[in-house]
């Protein structure tokens, strides 16, 4: 039978063995692996970037943060807002039509307190993506306009 003092020395070595393994494990995307994400083998092979290290770093900080967001900061068009008596059955009507006259756009219906149903649509990166989709549907939603939300990832980068 091991003494505690074994025990303790024993567990306190295989932690500190173990731990650097641990530590490479978790390396984050560098900026070279994201410029590279999805191109071909013969052409990730030509880019080369010369940075420092804490720049790999900050990179993946900026990633977990969004990660732990559920997304990332962008913008959405708002096509709806209501607070009356009728505005959940309004704001399933809004969201259905605007999906069968754009089903490439995404349509996101939500509640906020205190009373308020919203349809917001699209996931885009900036002001200037959304204003074109914008466009064109002003006309057939005259209240809608740009804000500024949290938008859902396109595609993942963490591998």
């Amino acid at each position: 039978m091991m003494s505690n003092l074994m025990k303790s020395l024993l567990l306190a070595t295989l932690f500190t063995t173990l731990l650097p393994l641990s530590l490479t494990a978790q390396r984050g995307l560098g900026v070279e692996e994201l410029m590279n994400d999805g191109r071909p083998r013969y052409m990730a092979d030509r880019l080369v970037v010369l940075q420092e290290p804490e720049i790999d770093t900050l990179v993946s900080r900026h990633i977990l943060m969004n990660a732990s967001k559920n997304g990332l900061d962008g913008w959405r068009i708002q096509i709806y807002r209501g607070g009356h008596r009728t505005a959940n059955e309004d704001s399933n009507k809004i969201c259905a039509q605007f999906m069968d006259e754009y089903p490439d756009i995404p349509a996101y219906r939500t509640f906020d307190r205190p009373n308020w149903f919203k349809v917001k649509v699209g996931d885009f990166r900036t002001r200037e993506e959304a204003a074109k989709v914008f466009f064109e549907i002003q006309s057939k939603y005259p209240d809608a306009y740009l804000i500024r939300d949290v938008i859902a990832f396109k595609t993942q980068v963490v591998k």
